[in-house]
């Protein structure tokens, strides 16, 4: 008991008057839990949002060398206002510190990028994980609208459990235009144009290691920074589960159910088991985004089309050479 009344009086006695109330009930509720972030959003290039698990108290906030404004939100909810807007290419150090009420105190630092103004519609429409060395993994994206990617970022995974993630460069592109990204392979940048006057965009992600071949996620961010909205997303597995508690991978499994939770990913993982590193898995030609695996299909051999329109040749077990023209290669 003797210990219980100095442990309280050192408490009290560490307090300022106007918090003693506060401290107390801290100690003797026993609230030991610390807030922690559960949402950041980038916004624009201007204004950031962060939720935390319960109300806090804002001891101090730093974006490089510069204190921004900032305002809550709610209780558990600030959101800040940058003086100058943020780099969308380069990553800008941002520090917090919070306290609750319970005096338990959290300091959270991280790489914040501003959120780009011009994003245009992009959809996942091609891509390879059983690569070669002459044939190396790739992810393509097909351009539906005008706009510039910088920023924008593609994961093999959903944000926290990504094995690599690439962040794309300042490019303004157009409808039409083929972004392809070579995931493990080295090489410059390139952009040529077709003769049909579209553009074919050769990037170089540097990934240490290949695309999953057998069960993986796919996913195209808005932004590096924070939760990010998810522009499209595609789930693969070698057939033998197509649903999110069988993948071997608790990495991936956390994806497929975050995806299924937050983007709206409506039918099970896509059988890429029959896919090769020229039988590649596309988004059929025509056909509307409908977030499930029926958007997309196995070429037949040797139809990868990456950097042109896709083949209508479907690979089956019974596919001929004869199925195979028309891959624009």
């Amino acid at each position: 008991m003797k210990k219980l009344l100095f442990l309280a009086a050192l408490i009290l006695s560490s307090c300022s008057m106007p918090d003693i109330g506060n401290a107390m009930n801290s100690f003797i509720s026993g609230d030991r839990i610390i807030p922690c972030i559960t949402r950041c959003d980038v916004l624009s290039r201007t204004e950031i949002r962060i939720s935390f698990s319960e109300e806090v108290t804002i001891n101090e906030l730093r974006i490089g060398k510069s204190h921004p404004q900032w305002y809550m939100e709610s209780p558990s909810t600030v959101v800040i206002t940058c003086s100058e807007k943020l780099s969308v290419s380069n990553a800008s150090d941002f520090f917090i510190r919070v306290s609750d009420k319970a005096y338990n105190s959290c300091a959270v630092h991280m790489k914040l990028y501003g959120r780009n103004e011009r994003i245009p519609e992009l959809y996942i429409n091609e891509f390879s994980s059983r690569g070669t060395e002459t044939q190396p993994d790739r992810i393509e994206l097909e351009v539906h609208t005008s706009g510039n990617t910088e920023g924008l970022c593609v994961m093999d995974g959903t944000k926290g459990y990504e094995r690599h993630s690439y962040i794309l460069p300042a490019l303004d592109v157009f409808p039409g235009d083929y972004i392809v990204i070579f995931w493990d392979a080295d090489g410059e940048n390139e952009i040529m144009t077709a003769e049909d006057g579209y553009r074919i965009i050769n990037l170089y992600a540097h990934s240490p290691e290949t695309l999953s071949s057998n069960n993986g996620v796919l996913v195209l961010y808005d932004t590096a920074s924070g939760n990010g909205e998810i522009l499209d997303a595609f789930v693969y597995t070698n057939g033998e589960t197509t649903s999110f508690s069988g993948f071997g991978s608790k990495a991936v499994e956390a994806s497929y159910k975050q995806l299924r939770n937050e983007y709206a990913w409506l039918s099970d993982a896509f059988n890429s088991k029959n896919a090769t590193s020229t039988r590649t898995v596309c988004r059929k030609l025509g056909s509307p985004d409908t977030n499930t695996k029926t958007d997309f299909y196995i070429t037949v051999t040797r139809g990868e089309t990456f950097g042109y329109p896709n083949t209508s040749g479907e690979y089956t077990l019974q596919s001929t050479t004869a199925a195979q023209k028309g891959t624009g290669l």
